[in-house]
């Protein structure tokens, strides 16, 4: 199975730069998409086919604020995946943050997770949203699911994680109670399986900013990250970063598991 996350920064703006044509190439099992910023029902009829034509969709705009966050997960067609708008908490909820999906054997949680934005005015609400999220994956977990939790994370877990850790050391995304709260998806029993194949590796980055040409020199963070449960550890045959893909400031990050 190969699962594919990818923060788009804006779905339509995307569609103008290839995202269709990535997309039949990469064929993903699964697909989670993150700052769609759209409505389904605005894109047009030819980008619905093509979307559809091999996956089921659940698309998750935010029904707070129109043009902000939202997410969507895409299963292929005959996997049997029963889709969940959100995790069952409104403040999060109305911000189209998270889908849970579920077939045999494996829960997938995706989509994207609050930024605690500049001057850290939302760090409250971001805490609150990782430790109730944690506390799903725990009670799933506990139960002997199988789960894959993946997305924009907005955190950096460690400093080998961001070019310049030292000047960012209070930064959104960088701060102690975010990584903090980072450990309480570990604990909660979930593992980031990339960082585990590549201890000690630096310039891994999944996001740059779009100013001082951060990409081209690589300065950036690895903010997009998936986690994934014990019992399917030893069955990821490969994780990855693609940051050559362009598109959005966010490059895609892959999974592939045998299952």
């Amino acid at each position: 199975m190969k699962i594919v996350s990818w923060n788009v920064n804006g779905f339509r703006s995307s569609l103008k730069t290839g995202f269709l044509d990535w997309f039949e190439a990469a064929d993903p099992d699964l697909l989670s998409l993150q700052e769609v910023r759209v409505e389904w029902e605005e894109l047009d009829l030819v980008t619905r086919d093509e979307l559809t034509r091999k996956h089921e969709v659940c698309w998750f705009p935010a029904s707070s604020k129109k043009g902000y966050s939202g997410s969507a997960t895409l299963s292929r067609k005959g996997l049997g995946f029963k889709h969940t708008r959100g995790i069952g908490i409104e403040a999060y909820d109305v911000e189209g943050r998270m889908i849970v999906s579920e077939a045999p054997g494996l829960t997938f949680i995706a989509g994207y997770f609050p930024n605690a934005s500049a001057g850290l005015v939302r760090l409250p609400y971001k805490r609150a949203f990782a430790q109730d999220l944690a506390k799903l994956c725990k009670d799933r977990v506990a139960r002997g699911e199988n789960v894959v939790v993946v997305g924009d994370l907005n955190v950096a877990p460690e400093e080998i994680d961001l070019a310049n850790p030292k000047s960012n050391r209070m930064t959104a995304g960088f701060t102690d109670e975010e990584r903090e709260d980072f450990r309480g998806y570990l604990a909660a029993g979930l593992r980031d399986v990339f960082r585990e194949r590549h201890p000690g590796e630096k310039g891994l980055y999944t996001w740059w900013s779009q100013r001082g040409a951060a990409r081209a020199k690589n300065v950036g963070w690895r903010i997009d990250i998936f986690l994934v449960s014990e019992g399917l550890v030893g069955k990821v045959k490969d994780a990855q970063i693609h940051p050559d893909q362009r598109g959005s400031d966010h490059c895609p990050v892959s999974l592939e598991l045998s299952l």
